[in-house]
């Protein structure tokens, strides 16, 4: 089939995501279990979930390996408040109550993860969701602690990489799986071993997999086709003249999504000093991503670079013919290696209650391998991203009811891009900041106040560069209407810098400005788009509203939020109603936005004796945005409503899951309506239990039950690649 690369109708905005803000349910191996007394890490406070005065989920144990995907998006999308944008199967970003990318930060046990994950939407985090001991989604007073790019909120990897704590005795676990929808085979390993006061830690998992099936065509020709007369009328509109432009030919495939196989592995080493008042460690971890882009999820234009080709094959390089008209798939072929340092003590008699350090160091690098018809390759970008990511806090000790913790953080990185796709100019990239969080408790209020004074610099290595600061203030309050439930109001307001693709996509050095001649312009090929940044744009301002209610404790628990959310200055990306070489441009412009949104979860035990307990919940949650001249904001994710079943037995459990994700009628400009689609899905497990403290885990999950073509409206390539189809994954885990 041929028809037109029309991505960039879905690119309006800069990268967002949503998490409607509900509790994320973390059911450990004992039902029973209270899931809000989970201490939570990312908080300032060690304190359980039910006290905090901060909206959070937890994913831990049992229940984060029921969900597990092979990218945080993917194992947090059934989450409440939680969906993913995914770019093909490789990809999927967390969504945190409508927003994502560059205002999302995902952290590795509380230190930011260096990668190029937010710069394009095909980029992939460098974060393995298979070794994380625990994920948590933090909003909130408490997000503007770890930087301006946490502006809609913070997801956290907590993994072991460097232990805090010596074991008894050595701790092993091997998983091994295999899903039917992508004929995946995946294994994880881990071993935790202590010798007199040192700690040591080894992780490592390998996954390879083969194209996703999926039900019907993987093309939607018919939107592709709609979405193109779209585009077309908006073009005529701005005072352009209808032109015959050449197609871009794209194989449809049916029942499976064509270069969508994947190939990873990776492995961690750390040990650590454990003392009586603390511990100070190190580790290092290498993590290799290899997968493909399904065909329409990458363009290639040609321009001056065919030009310079023709003139190199008139020179001799004829082996060379017709590459750059010849692009049969492309692959990203990722690469990170990450050092950190962390230590934390304790003091006893004195003020500082305690200290904590974390350094990290990476070294990340991905390129975009182009392969030929004639099975020849190369590397068309390589992206590099080199950087230092710092953060230490101080606990002080209690002073009446008043307790807080203060830090500083610190981030350097260089960033550069080589090849054809390079549109953002080579960059160091470095903040600075302190922040502080008071807490205030009496009776049955808690109160807390947070501060954060950051400094940005972006320097493209020109005349030009951004260095702007941006002051962020939240407060909280929680209060016990009693001891099984709480009421919470939080207020805040936080600012975020513009990052280094908003401010300097395809502009010039000397004169900070877009360049004076297209013809130098360089294609965005994931959205099809010559996106113009803008280097006179200021700090967004979000001024955010919510209030909340939990009943975390007896049969019956729940938590219930409402927010609104006002973002001043909301940076996005809209088409400028400019063509050059039939390709659309495209600038970021700074627009004031409101999000607004509800969520909810609520859990009832039905049943609770000696041969088991059998539980309910009901969840559902909505965002939505819109521009305050009127336009709805790109890619919201559509509101979902479900209820599940869920039985644990003495060693073995079943649980039943039905989603019905609603249409998206609300679509931004140039952006079409997505259906609606219903998600059922199951999980079965049961535990052989033996002598020497070993178990035996066999499971079994199945998703997608009801083989639905899901296109998720959220994602850049809804009309190119749908989510996967019905799907079995076997496995079994064994560990002492």
């Amino acid at each position: 089939m041929k028809i037109r690369n029309l991505k960039f109708a879905l690119t309006l905005s800069s990268p967002m995501l949503g998490l409607t803000g509900g509790t994320l349910f973390a059911a450990e191996e004992v039902h029973n279990e209270d899931r809000l007394e989970k201490i939570v890490v990312t908080a300032p406070f060690e304190q359980s979930e039910a006290e905090t005065a901060l909206p959070i989920g937890i994913l831990s144990g049992e229940a984060l390996r029921e969900k597990l995907g092979n990218s945080l998006g993917d194992t947090l999308k059934n989450e409440i408040g939680v969906n993913s944008a995914s770019f093909g199967t490789g990809v999927g970003q967390p969504i945190i109550r409508g927003q994502t990318g560059n205002r999302v930060t995902i952290l590795q046990n509380g230190v930011g993860v260096t990668d190029a994950a937010n710069l394009s939407p095909d980029h992939a985090n460098s974060v393995e969701a298979s070794l994380a001991q625990r994920l948590e989604v933090v909003r909130g007073p408490s997000t503007l602690l770890y930087g301006s790019g946490a502006i809609g909120g913070v997801v956290n990897v907590i993994d072991n990489r460097v232990p805090e704590s010596l074991v008894e005795s050595p701790e092993f676990a091997i998983q091994q799986t295999r899903n039917s929808v992508n004929d995946e085979d995946k294994t994880v390993i881990s071993l935790d071993a202590s010798a007199g006061n040192f700690a040591f830690h080894l992780d490592a998992f390998r996954r390879e997999s083969e194209n996703v099936d999926v039900k019907g065509f993987a093309i939607d020709e018919f939107a592709v086709e709609e979405l193109e007369e779209l585009v077309a009328e908006f073009l005529e509109g701005e005072g352009h003249e209808e032109e015959e432009h050449e197609e871009e030919e794209f194989e449809n495939t049916r029942g499976f999504i064509g270069n969508s196989d994947s190939e990873s592995d990776g492995g961690t080493l750390g040990f650590s000093w454990v003392g009586d008042s603390g511990f100070i460690g190190f580790s290092v971890n290498e993590l290799n991503n290899n997968y493909g882009l399904p065909p329409g999820a990458h363009s290639h234009g040609h321009g001056d670079e065919e030009e310079h080709h023709d003139e190199e094959e008139e020179e001799g390089h004829d082996e060379e013919e017709g590459h750059e008209e010849e692009v049969e798939f492309v692959r990203i072929d990722m690469e990170s290696r990450r050092y950190d340092i962390r230590g934390g003590f304790e003091f006893s008699d004195s003020w500082i209650q305690s200290v904590r350090g974390s350094l990290g160091f990476t070294d990340y690098e991905h390129g975009e391998v182009e392969f030929f018809e004639d099975g020849g390759s190369e590397v068309g970008t390589l992206f590099s991203n080199e950087g230092t990511e710092g953060r230490f806090t101080l606990a002080h000790a209690p002073v009446g009811d008043l307790s807080g913790v203060w830090g500083i953080q610190f981030s350097d990185t260089e960033f550069s891009a080589v090849g054809e796709e390079a549109f953002i100019p080579r960059s160091d990239i470095s903040s600075r900041a302190i922040f502080g969080v008071e807490r205030f408790t009496q009776g049955n209020f808690t109160a807390e106040l947070g501060f954060r004074i950051e400094d940005n610099d972006v320097d493209p290595n020109g005349s030009c560069g951004f260095d702007g600061s941006a002051t962020s203030l939240s407060g909280s309050v929680l209060y016990d209407v009693d001891s099984n439930s709480n009421f919470l109001l939080g207020v805040s307001r936080s600012e975020r810098a513009p990052s280094v693709e908003e401010l300097f996509s395809n502009t010039s050095s000397t004169t900070c400005a877009r360049f004076a001649d297209d013809e130098d312009l360089v294609l965005h090929a994931a959205t099809n788009l010559l996106e113009i940044g803008n280097p006179n744009l200021s700090e967004e301002t979000s001024n955010n509203l919510e209030i909340g209610y939990r009943l975390h404790s007896g049969p019956i628990t729940g938590e219930f939020s409402a927010y609104y959310n006002n973002i001043d200055d909301y940076i996005f990306l809209d088409l400028a109603g400019e063509e050059h070489e039939e390709q659309a441009i495209a600038s970021y412009f700074a627009r004031d936005a409101s999000f607004r949104g509800l969520e909810g979860e609520i859990s009832v035990n039905l049943m609770e004796n000696q041969n088991g307990t059998l539980a309910f919940n009901v969840f559902g949650d909505l965002v939505d945005a819109e521009f305050d001249s009127g336009a709805n904001v790109p890619r919201v994710p559509a509101s979902k409503i479900g209820a599940g079943l869920r039985y644990f037995g003495s060693n073995w459990s079943m649980h039943v899951h039905v989603t019905d994700v609603n249409e998206q009628d609300q679509a931004g400009d140039l952006e079409l309506e997505t259906d609606g689609y219903t998600l059922v899905s199951v999980y079965a497990d049961y535990h052989l239990s033996f002598s020497n403290d070993s178990e035996l885990k066999l499971f079994v999950r199945g998703d997608n039950l009801l083989d639905e073509e899901v296109r998720n409206h959220a994602s850049l390539l809804k009309n190119f690649s749908p989510e996967p189809g019905r799907g079995m994954t076997m496995g079994l885990r064994f560990e002492y």
